[in-house]
């Protein structure tokens, strides 16, 4: 799965997820996902400068040859999507890049306690809108110097706060089908992380 579709495919499940959101409330009052905002501040650039397609593309060519030099324990943590290139596109997708703001879309990166393989993460991608969140949880893990990072989602939950109003458990994809992420560079500080995904769009993290 690409990051386009990716990101298409949380929109519609936010989109479909208000029918339910009327039934579970009876109908009475409007959805808070119709009726309140983010109130969260946009993830300004000004504080942090972020590099251009132009840079980006040198470092990936560094990180092909050289290595990024990106490590296990320098991923973990929460990171939110600010940024996308299309493939091919020297622009920032201001269409994309909006959406993934204005619905706090992040991914987290956590080590899995339960197991041997000290490379192997705890993955969740998530979406926002108003009192709802989407998640997507699975595992991935860290392979090759560059290096690539092939994940799988195995559930998703749609949640009010800490109540899960839906579980549903994910098929996994053959190996040849799994998503991934070939990682580009990492601030020097760690404060900004960069990606190209399987479909060739190249995707900005923050540190959250």
């Amino acid at each position: 799965m690409n990051i386009s579709k990716f990101l298409l495919i949380d929109a519609a499940l936010a989109i479909s997820a208000i029918p339910l959101i009327f039934l579970l409330q009876g109908g009475k009052r409007k959805s808070p996902l119709l009726t309140s905002s983010n109130k969260k501040e946009p993830l300004g650039k000004s504080s942090i400068r972020l590099p251009d397609k132009e840079k980006l593309l040198g470092l990936e060519i560094l990180a092909k040859y050289q290595g990024s030099g990106i490590e296990f324990y320098s991923l973990i943590g929460d990171w939110r999507f600010v940024s996308v290139w299309k493939k091919d596109i020297d622009e920032e997708d201001p269409i994309f890049s909006s959406l993934l703001r204005i619905f706090s879309a992040k991914i987290e990166f956590k080590k899995e306690i339960s197991t041997e393989n000290s490379t192997k993460f705890s993955v969740v991608t998530s979406i926002q809108f108003g009192l709802f969140t989407i998640e997507f949880s699975g595992s991935g893990c860290l392979k090759g110097k560059q290096p690539l990072l092939p994940f799988v989602f195995n559930l998703i939950e749609l949640k009010s706060g800490s109540n899960i109003l839906l579980s549903r458990s994910l098929k996994e994809p053959e190996e040849k089908e799994k998503s991934f992420f070939a990682l580009i560079a990492l601030e020097e500080n760690g404060k900004w992380l960069s990606a190209r995904g399987q479909g060739g769009a190249v995707v900005i993290w923050l540190r959250d």
